[in-house]
């Protein structure tokens, strides 16, 4: 290889991330209602991981499709809407657990929720939050520290001491009460991260 090889091969070449990474895609479902927009959201059945947790519809992205195809077909197969005018892509996170989650913007309507048909195996119940509570209400703040299990490295081929510094970091966690509802974790990231983008704070 020469360096006309790479500059051919660095022609026109979408930049991607380094490492093995699970792509996820979520829809952000918005609702206009009388007194404002609504986001949607769904309750998870006590069938699957995190039982009982809020979230955006959504899932695991399949091979050959995009992030807008993924999380228009993870609603349709979770609650049965099909009915969705995609405004476009929102924002990604990174996660530390090589998990990216990308969002979808997207507008549904009053009769596409009350004609909602739930897959009893992943959902139990759907509800609407006033896109405006993101914004008005603070949410209670937990900060999590992450840590790296090293007990094992070996130290001895790196030339490196035991004593080394190893990067940690940490993640705020956010934690809404709607009602009889809780929004947290990364749904909620999510939630506010558009609320004050929307509402013009971002």
């Amino acid at each position: 290889m020469d360096i006309n090889g790479i500059k051919e091969k660095m022609a026109g070449r979408k930049p991607g991330v380094i490492g093995d990474r699970k792509e996820f895609a979520v829809l952000i479902p918005l609702l206009e209602r009388e007194d404002g927009l609504h986001l949607l959201f769904e309750k998870r059945s006590g069938n699957i991981k995190q039982p009982g947790d809020t979230c955006f519809p959504g899932g695991r992205i399949e091979a050959g499709e995009s992030i807008t195809e993924c999380a228009l077909r993870e609603t349709a197969e979770e609650i049965g809407i099909t009915d969705v005018e995609v405004i476009g892509q929102f924002d990604s996170i990174l996660e530390v657990n090589r998990i990216t989650m990308h969002t979808v913007v997207g507008i549904v309507t009053e009769d596409s929720i009350k004609n909602a048909r739930l897959n009893s195996d992943e959902v139990a119940d759907i509800f609407t939050v006033p896109l405006d509570f993101f914004v008005s209400t603070k949410p209670m703040s937990h900060t999590v520290r992450i840590t790296q299990d090293t007990a094992d490295f070996p130290y001895e081929e790196t030339g490196i001491q035991k004593d080394y510094k190893w990067r940690v970091g940490q993640q705020e966690i956010f934690i809404y009460h709607y009602e009889d509802r809780i929004i947290w974790g990364l749904t909620a990231r999510i939630a506010k991260w558009f609320a004050d983008f929307a509402c013009g704070s971002l």
